[in-house]
């Protein structure tokens, strides 16, 4: 059925200005609850018909994130002035991207969230400018232990269109895992063409965590850097000295504990962090880009040097850039609502959105029952007494979303 989406968009006698989200889960609620704060209508799709964002959205559409489709012909049902379209904390840039350029509104290329969303893309691409672990990818079980005694080393799997630790499974060197397992790990996604064979990346034993998040926003061409996040994961719980590791103890590898916000990394790594980042925006083109567009990165140290795990074109996940960071006076989520709107950032702007505090916030994760709870508090990095205020908060189960988190 073809849809005329430009006379959809010029529909008149419009009142309220709407933003659409994509994912109303968890890690969306405050900044739904933000965007409410600051008079916008908010438009929410959400494969779960009781997402949390659902009861804070003033309309709603039980409908899957990834599926293009599907978002297409929501907007067929619209009658709304919608005037920007993002995502926070969930890997649906993809289709943010397609629908807001159906709906002729500000967007990121789509070729750049086609490269981000692919995990063999992204590998391909990276390769041609940066060091990058050996990758294959995998559509065979004979192929597959072929691969495994070709590395020679210990390895991981991942599924190739999911994030983080969806998916992720570590194996020591030259193990085989047995054929039916092998199509179990392959059948976990809807319509699995393969699976990502990697060597696993060995940490460096000079830094502190052997992860971390860097969000940028290019504006015209230009990068404004604002923020470095130490992720913590379960190979870091030595760096924590007073952390009472048996919370974690049976948290998978590639799970991601918490994470310190800002970075406790020196002044120089940051900045080569940062060449890191520009380099990467030039070669995606972000240098040629017109008005503001989001780039993020994973980085993992290893003992070759920073290698860049995934890039995405949305602010980090894992309650980086919302709770921790409005703990730290960031506002991201008000900084997104403008650069989903086309808007530009003035001096003034970059100050009120950008500058950040002296506070340094720890943030803790533990996954139950299949959920991830996350708690968060203000600390100095191994200070017993701030440590045991969240463990307090933890026995007492004052997660994030409980807390009163003021913005």
């Amino acid at each position: 059925m073809n849809i005329n989406y430009k006379s959809v968009v010029k529909k008149k006698n419009w009142t309220d200005e709407y933003l659409w989200m994509l994912a109303g889960g968890d890690m969306q609620i405050l900044t739904a609850k933000i965007a409410k704060k600051n008079n916008y209508k908010l438009l929410v799709t959400d494969k779960n018909k009781n997402a949390p964002c659902r009861f804070i959205a003033d309309k709603f559409y039980n409908v899957d994130i990834v599926d293009i489709k599907k978002n297409y012909q929501i907007i067929k049902k619209l009658n709304l002035n919608i005037s920007g379209i993002f995502t926070i904390a969930s890997d649906c840039h993809l289709t943010v991207n397609k629908v807001a350029k159906r709906l002729n509104l500000h967007h990121t290329p789509i070729k750049i969230s086609e490269i981000c969303k692919n995990k063999i893309k992204t590998r391909k691409f990276l390769k041609k400018f940066f060091p990058q672990p050996k990758s294959f990818f995998i559509k065979k079980y004979s192929h597959y232990k072929k691969k495994v005694r070709e590395l020679n080393c210990a390895y991981v799997i991942k599924h190739l269109n999911l994030s983080g630790s969806k998916g992720f499974r570590v194996f020591d060197k030259n193990f085989i895992i047995s054929s039916s397992f092998f199509n179990r790990i392959k059948n976990e996604t809807k319509n699995c063409q393969g699976i990502i064979l990697e060597e696993k990346l060995q940490k460096n034993k000079d830094v502190k965590f052997s992860e971390m998040s860097v969000e940028s926003v290019w504006q015209d061409g230009k990068i404004i850097y604002f923020n470095c996040v130490d992720r913590i994961f379960k190979r870091d719980l030595s760096v924590l000295t007073s952390l009472k590791s048996k919370l974690f103890e049976n948290v998978k590898d590639g799970y991601e504990i918490g994470h310190v916000n800002p970075s406790a990394i020196s002044k120089k790594k940051k900045l080569e962090i940062k060449k890191l980042l520009r380099k990467l925006g030039f070669h995606l083109g972000y240098d040629k880009l017109t008005n503001c567009h989001i780039l993020k990165l994973d980085i993992f140290f290893s003992n070759q040097g920073p290698i860049i795990l995934e890039m995405t074109p949305r602010f980090s996940g894992g309650y980086d850039s919302t709770g921790s960071s409005v703990k730290r006076g960031l506002k991201l989520s008000e900084a997104m609502f403008k650069i989903c709107k086309g808007e530009k950032f003035n001096k003034a702007d970059l100050s009120y959105y950008f500058r950040a505090n002296k506070l340094k916030v720890l943030v803790l994760s533990r996954y139950l029952f299949g959920k991830r709870l996350f708690y968060l508090n203000v600390l100095q990095i191994n200070n017993k007494k701030n440590l045991n205020k969240i463990f307090n908060k933890i026995k007492k189960n004052q997660t994030i979303k409980n807390e009163q988190i003021r913005y």
